[in-house]
C-alpha cells in the first residue's frame, strides 16, 4: 500500500545546499524552473492537432500544457480536500498535490516529436526499417548485441519516455540530472512505469499501454520508484497523481480540439450536438443540462460569430462537469489506486464516460478532415528525410572528415545534444548515437523541422 509520506518526498537527484525547504516551496520551484526551461518554449511552435497552423486562436502544445495545468491545479485541490476530510492526507502537506500536478503537467507533452503522435509513428516506422537493412540477428555494425528492450525504444518510440529523458538528462543546468526536479513532479509524469520491453500491452491495464522509460533511464527511473514507494510485489506501479494528470489532460484537450475545429470551419455546433446526443441521456438531469447548453446561450445578435461564444460557454460548463467527476472517481477508487490495483482512466468510471466516448467520436471526424490529413503527409516527408540525413551523418566515420557532407550535417545538430552525448555516454555506441538523432528530431518545432528540410533539400537557402 502506498503511502503519502513517502509519495510526496520532495527527493532530488542533486540534493540542495542551505537551508532546508519545505515541500510545498520544492515543488514550487520545480514549476519555476519547467516554466523559463527552452523544453517548455518550444511548446509554442508545436502541433496540438493542426499541424503548422497561421490562426493564432489554434492552440498549440504550449497552450494546452498550460490549460492542463490550471486544470490539473483545480483537480488536485478538490482531491485533496476530500483526501484530507476522510483523514488520509496529511493536512501539513496541504497544496501539495496541486502544485505537484500544476508543474507537472507543462511536462506531459515535452518529449512529443514535431507533427504530433503521427511524429512517433514516423520515427518508429523509420527505425525498425533501419533495423532490418543493418543489424544482423541483432547485432550491429559495431558488433554489439541488442537486447529487444534497446531495439524497442527505437522501433516502438514513445515520447512519454522521452519526456523523462529530456527533464532528467537532456535539459541540461550542471550536470546529468537535467532540470534536477523533484521525484514526485518526475513521477507524475510517468504514464507506463514499463520499459519499452514490458509496455505496449495494453490487455494487462492500462500502465501497460504504452512505455514510460528507455533503457538509458532506467538508472534514474528504478531510483524515483524505489524512493517514493511505488514498487509492490517487485512490479512498479503508477503514482497516484498520474491518474489526476492523465484525466485533466483527456479534460483540456478533448473539449479544446471541438473548439478550434469550430473556429476552423471542420465542425459546426449543430453537428457537435448530434453527435453528443447519441451517447448522453436527455432523462438524466445532468446530461441534459449539457444537451440544452449548447442551443441556450445567449449571444448579442450583432456579435459576428455567435457560434464562438456558444462554444466557450459550452467548453466552460463541460470542464466544470468533467473536473469534478475526476476528482469523485479518483476518491471512490481510492483504495484501488493507493495499492496499485486500478488499471482503469479515471473518466471511464465516473459519470463523464459517456461524454468522453462522444468527444472520441468527434475527435475522429476532426483528424479525418483533408486539410489535417494534408499535413500530416507532409510532416512525414519532412521527418523522414531529416531521420535518413542525420541518421546516415552521425553513423558515418566521414562525420570526422572536415569539410564532408557528413561533417556538416553533424555540427547542424544541437551543441548541447553533441555535448551531452560525449560527456554522459550510454554504454553502447550505436545506441548513443541513434538517440543524439532521436532527441535532436524531438527536440525541433514543427517550423524548425520545416525550415531545415527545406534547407537540406535546396529548396529554400
Amino acid at each position: 500500500m502506498m503511502n503519502w509520506e513517502d509519495l510526496m518526498k520532495p527527493t532530488k537527484f542533486r540534493p540542495g545546499k542551505g537551508e532546508k525547504k519545505t515541500a510545498l516551496s520544492e515543488f514550487k520551484e520545480d514549476y519555476s524552473k519547467i516554466i523559463f526551461s527552452s523544453s517548455f518554449r518550444r511548446l509554442k511552435n508545436k502541433t496540438q492537432i493542426h499541424p503548422l497552423d497561421s490562426n493564432d486562436f489554434i492552440r498549440t502544445r504550449l497552450i494546452h500544457s498550460l490549460e492542463v495545468s490550471t486544470i490539473a491545479s483545480e483537480v488536485g485541490g478538490l482531491v485533496e480536500s476530500g483526501l484530507i476530510k476522510r483523514g488520509k492526507f496529511p493536512s501539513e502537506m496541504k497544496e501539495c498535490i496541486g502544485s505537484v500536478l500544476e508543474a507537472a503537467s507543462l511536462l506531459h507533452d515535452v518529449g512529443n516529436p514535431p507533427f504530433g503522435h503521427y511524429g512517433e509513428v514516423i520515427i518508429q516506422d523509420f527505425f525498425t526499417e533501419f533495423f532490418e537493412k543493418k543489424f544482423n540477428e541483432n547485432i550491429d555494425f559495431y558488433g554489439e548485441k541488442w537486447s529487444e528492450a534497446k531495439l524497442n525504444d527505437f522501433k516502438k518510440f514513445e515520447g512519454n519516455a522521452q519526456t523523462l529523458r529530456v527533464i532528467s538528462r537532456l535539459q541540461y543546468i550542471r550536470d546529468e540530472y537535467g532540470l534536477n526536479l523533484t521525484f514526485p513532479t518526475m513521477a507524475s509524469i510517468i504514464k507506463y512505469p514499463r520499459s519499452s520491453f514490458e509496455g505496449n500491452n495494453p490487455n494487462m491495464g492500462i500502465s501497460y499501454k504504452k512505455f514510460g522509460y528507455f533503457q538509458s533511464e532506467k538508472e534514474p527511473f528504478e531510483k524515483i520508484v524505489s524512493e517514493l514507494g511505488i514498487k509492490i510485489d517487485g512490479k512498479a506501479k503508477r503514482h497516484p497523481l498520474v491518474f489526476l494528470l492523465e484525466a485533466s489532460d483527456d479534460i483540456a484537450y478533448l473539449v479544446a480540439d471541438i473548439e478550434d475545429a469550430v473556429k476552423k470551419g471542420i465542425l459546426t455546433t449543430e453537428k457537435v450536438r448530434k453527435v453528443i446526443e447519441k451517447y448522453l441521456d436527455s432523462e438524466n438531469d445532468k446530461e441534459r443540462e449539457i444537451l440544452e447548453s449548447l442551443g441556450e446561450a445567449e449571444v448579442d445578435c450583432l456579435y459576428p460569430d455567435p457560434r464562438e461564444i456558444k462554444m466557450q460557454i459550452f467548453r466552460v460548463k463541460i470542464q466544470k462537469f468533467m473536473i469534478n467527476e475526476t476528482a469523485k472517481s479518483f476518491l471512490n477508487n481510492y483504495e484501488k489506486i493507493m495499492r496499485g490495483t486500478y488499471e482503469k482512466e479515471l473518466l471511464d468510471s465516473s459519470d463523464a464516460v459517456h461524454l468522453k466516448k462522444a468527444f472520441r467520436e468527434i475527435l475522429s471526424i476532426i483528424i479525418s478532415d483533408k486539410d489535417v490529413i494534408k499535413l500530416e503527409i507532409s510532416g512525414d516527408r519532412i521527418l523522414r528525410v531529416l531521420l535518413r540525413e542525420f541518421t546516415d551523418a552521425v553513423v558515418s566515420p566521414k562525420k570526422d572528415r572536415i569539410g564532408s557532407k557528413e561533417e556538416k550535417l553533424y555540427r547542424l545538430i544541437s551543441s548541447n545534444y553533441r555535448f551531452l552525448k560525449d560527456r554522459y555516454p550510454y554504454k553502447n555506441k550505436l545506441y548513443n548515437e541513434l538517440k543524439l538523432v532521436t532527441d535532436f528530431i524531438c527536440g525541433m518545432t514543427d517550423s524548425y523541422a520545416l525550415e531545415l528540410y527545406q534547407s537540406i533539400m535546396a529548396i529554400k537557402f
